[in-house]
């Protein structure tokens, strides 16, 4: 795409581009395009260049932030439902618990009227 130099601003919008410069505006003086005005950073391609890099950089950490996020919330599903099961089997070795201390106290109070009975 071949381009004018940066046009005059004057009558044109002032636009900033994304890294916070100021943009300037071109004319397209291509075929498929002629004449489309276009906006593009001030800053030489180098720099955008790295900061593209950059940018992608960001992603791919975010990406790899979401799947650890994933991967921890399955970890802490799993954990839920494992604490969920302990807590069930807890319970129902309390109510066995119940159920042996009132076994032992009738068997006791079984015993302790039986002995008094004898000795009576």
């Amino acid at each position: 795409m071949s381009e004018s130099s940066c046009d005059s601003i004057s009558n044109s919008m002032i636009m900033t581009c994304f890294c916070g410069e100021l943009t300037c505006c071109f004319t397209s003086k291509t075929p498929l395009n002629p004449g489309r005005r276009f906006y593009r950073c001030s800053k030489p391609k180098s720099k955008l260049k790295v900061a593209t890099l950059k940018i992608e950089n960001l992603r791919e950490s975010l990406n790899a932030v979401k799947i650890e996020r994933d991967n921890l919330k399955k970890k802490l599903e799993n954990l839920e439902s494992l604490n969920y099961f302990e807590v069930n089997k807890s319970r129902n070795l309390e109510a066995k618990v119940l159920k042996l201390k009132m076994l032992c106290i009738l068997s006791f109070t079984v015993f302790v009227v039986f002995v008094v009975a004898i000795f009576k």
